[in-house]
């Protein structure tokens, strides 16, 4: 089967993540002095309601002060911190994605659970690696998540293809197993090389 679309996850693929910038300019500010694990897994299973558009930014930030005892912190400091889980670019990730755009055979798709916080955090860095996709499916526009069906099955219709003619890379293990029992290949990402092979082994192109 002839691969005709490529979908790739941002974070943790081509946008590098580091939550502890998060867990350290937070956690310091508040009455809980320490990480402690219930709290902090709540705090992020509530923000999938944030991924999915569903929540302001002030509901967030509440939330935060909920959970996390930072109303100490003004909402746009609690921003600034929240936004630093964003630490940089995965060069290599950017560079493959650009072979393939200049390859020009495949509809290249970008496929993100991002909240409006860090995604309008992305654009302001004004990183060129995004004009290199076709269709870029946020999670907070859809009101859809990894690793539902629907938001694949959304995807699928944008890549205009079968499933099995489309290749998914992310790094979370849920959201490729839900790729897949729909049809789609799906690679689970741990580092460019490994990638890069086994792009090689669907007979993908890479200039």
């Amino acid at each position: 089967m002839t691969i005709k679309a490529l979908m790739f996850d941002l974070g943790g693929v081509i946008v590098d993540l580091d939550f502890s910038n998060f867990y350290n300019r937070i956690i310091t500010q508040s009455p809980l002095n320490k990480p402690q694990t219930p709290i902090i897994l709540e705090f992020f299973r509530q923000s999938d309601i944030y991924h999915q558009g569903l929540m302001r930014d002030e509901e967030f930030y509440q939330l935060a002060c909920d959970l996390l005892q930072v109303c100490e912190l003004a909402q746009n400091d609690f921003f600034d911190a929240f936004n630093s889980i964003i630490s940089g670019i995965n060069h290599k990730s950017i560079e493959l994605v650009k072979k393939l755009k200049n390859a020009n055979q495949y509809k290249l798709i970008a496929l993100s659970n991002v909240n409006s916080s860090h995604w309008e955090y992305l654009l302001s860095k004004k990183w060129d690696f995004l004009e290199c996709f076709d269709e870029i499916i946020l999670s907070h526009e859809v009101h859809m998540t990894k690793p539902d069906e629907e938001i694949f099955q959304y995807a699928i219709q944008k890549a205009g293809c079968k499933p099995e003619e489309i290749v998914f890379i992310d790094d979370g293990l849920n959201n490729i197993r839900s790729a897949r029992e729909l049809g789609i290949l799906g690679i689970k990402f741990t580092n460019n090389e490994e990638l890069i092979n086994e792009l090689k082994k669907l007979s993908v192109e890479i200039k």
